[in-house]
């Protein structure tokens, strides 16, 4: 038997150790996270990659000329491939709500510049990893968890004072665009920017500046330096990707997802029915990892994301307005502030909403409170509170957009 040339040999095991250390690096940085962190961030790549589905499937379908460019405008943004994600409707129509039609307007034009470049230097490879959409889902499932490991870890933050040092107002410009950058859904994005511009309005900005404009390069950039990858059999995943639209739709949503999806989960579900017929095989390196992490978080349920007091919500009412509100108690300034979730497509753009109050509460904290006020006057808008009592939890935690 020949021998191995020592030089290839080491080339060949360095390779291999190369290749699967960013694996092995996950795998630890996961272990060291608190559960309940985990928890979130399982939930809101379900909610991601669920909200996904529909138009990679239907891109990969239904091929056509106007196909591509249709699914990249109407999707929430998170299945866009070879164009910048910011050029979907909702996600635009979003931050025109949030930051105004100037800011808006500048990332759709921006995104049709990036457009006309990212089509012309797209590769053939890269065209067929596209029309995979088994490989679709597994290339959005990784920036999914870490942008969820990061939504979930930002409310323990502390935000920089006014006062810090000169270069920490860089620094939480830099890290809101790293986190844009990763963001694997461009409305998930800019929900996370309006929820953080009251509390860090820098990191806000960094996060619009890259959010569906910039993103990290996937895997497949090098693949001019890596053998073909074979061809699989795609059966299996597709029935599994299958059973967990029919699921998460049979379940309204489950948490996962905006009720009023749920339609075009059911139409995903039969997608992927009939891709099983039509497409038997896949190149994707891993064409099971998104289907089973959409079952394993149907497993565990989407958990409400902790409650945080950093958010403002009371900015457009007027004083003496009257409110009506129900959420859950947390301590915020020595007083009771009520807290609920509102889901604009997903879970993974699941944002405060904050109510605080004029008082503390004897209530025990996470306890759901139903109240009337009204708005009183000055610059900190909270509400004077006329009658509250405890109710049960109720059966839709959120509220939706």
């Amino acid at each position: 038997m020949r021998a191995w040339p020592s030089g290839a040999r080491d080339r060949a095991w360095c390779s291999r150790i190369c290749g699967r250390a960013p694996a092995a690096a996950a795998v630890v940085a996961c272990a060291a996270l608190p559960p309940a962190v985990l928890h979130a961030a399982l939930a809101a790549t379900a909610g991601t990659l669920f909200e996904a589905t529909p138009f990679v499937l239907g891109a990969a379908l239904l091929r056509g000329p106007l196909i591509r460019p249709a699914a990249t405008l109407f999707s929430c943004g998170c299945a866009c491939p070879g164009t910048p994600a910011a050029l979907s409707l909702p996600a635009t129509a979003l931050c025109w709500l949030n930051f105004g039609p100037a800011v808006a307007l500048a990332r759709f034009a921006a995104a049709l510049l990036l457009a006309r470049r990212t089509r012309s230097a797209a590769s053939p490879a890269a065209a067929a990893d596209d029309d995979d959409p088994l490989a679709q889902l597994a290339a959005i499932a990784a920036p999914a968890f870490a942008f969820g490991v990061a939504a979930a870890l930002i409310p323990s933050v502390p935000v920089f004072p006014p006062g810090a040092a000169p270069w920490l107002p860089w620094l939480e410009i830099i890290a809101g665009a790293g986190a844009g950058a990763i963001a694997p859904c461009a409305t998930t994005a800019v929900a996370l920017a309006g929820s953080m511009r009251g509390g860090a309005p820098l990191a806000a900005a960094g996060v619009l500046l890259t959010a569906g404009l910039v993103r990290f390069p996937r895997p497949r950039a090098a693949e001019t330096a890596r053998p073909e990858q074979p061809a699989q059999s795609a059966r299996i995943p597709l029935a599994l990707l299958t059973a967990a639209c029919i699921a998460v739709a049979i379940g309204d949503g489950g948490g996962f997802v905006h009720p009023r999806l749920v339609p075009l989960i059911w139409l995903a579900s039969a997608g992927a029915a009939v891709a099983i017929r039509r497409s038997q095989t896949t190149t994707a390196r891993h064409p099971a990892a998104a289907p089973l992490v959409l079952l394993v978080a149907l497993a565990f349920g989407s958990p409400l994301p902790q409650a945080g007091a950093g958010s403002a919500s009371l900015d457009d009412v007027y004083p003496g307005e009257t409110i009506a509100f129900t959420g859950r108690a947390i301590l915020r300034d020595g007083a009771t502030a009520l807290v609920r979730y509102a889901m604009t497509c997903c879970r993974a753009d699941a944002t405060a909403i904050v109510v605080p109050l004029d008082r503390a509460l004897p209530v025990p904290p996470n306890a759901w409170v139903a109240l009337t006020g009204s708005i009183a006057a000055g610059d900190h808008r909270y509400v004077l509170v006329r009658s509250w009592h405890i109710v049960v939890r109720p059966d839709d935690p959120y509220l939706y957009r």
